[in-house]
């Protein structure tokens, strides 16, 4: 069975510390797992992301998973990511900041 979302994305955050475009890749590992590389913007643009416990959800349309950033240390995200054909809706829960909307999701 393909993998949804493989391929390199972009879409568009708005916080006060990072505005502008995400970009990100969706890969699958040596062991068939999912592999997410992203580049934030803004004041977020050295952070670095670690996804783990990726997995497809039943709709067959949607990988949500938990990760790590840099500026939190020690602190959980959670988030997911719906595909539709080439375009694409996302949402991060992270510790202080909350909800972060992806918006104008697309494929690069």
């Amino acid at each position: 069975m393909a993998k949804i979302g493989i391929g390199t994305w972009a879409g568009k955050i708005n916080l006060r510390m990072a505005r502008g475009e995400v970009q990100f890749t969706i890969s699958e590992d040596e062991n068939g797992d999912y592999k997410i590389d992203v580049q934030l913007p803004g004041g977020l643009k050295t952070a670095k992301i670690k996804f783990m416990n990726l997995k497809e959800e039943a709709d067959g349309k949607t990988i949500s998973g938990e990760g790590t950033i840099s500026v939190l240390p020690g602190r959980k995200l959670t988030g997911a990511f719906t595909f539709e054909e080439d375009t694409f809706v996302g949402e991060i829960k992270a510790p202080v900041v909350g909800k972060i909307k992806i918006t104008d999701g697309h494929r690069v």
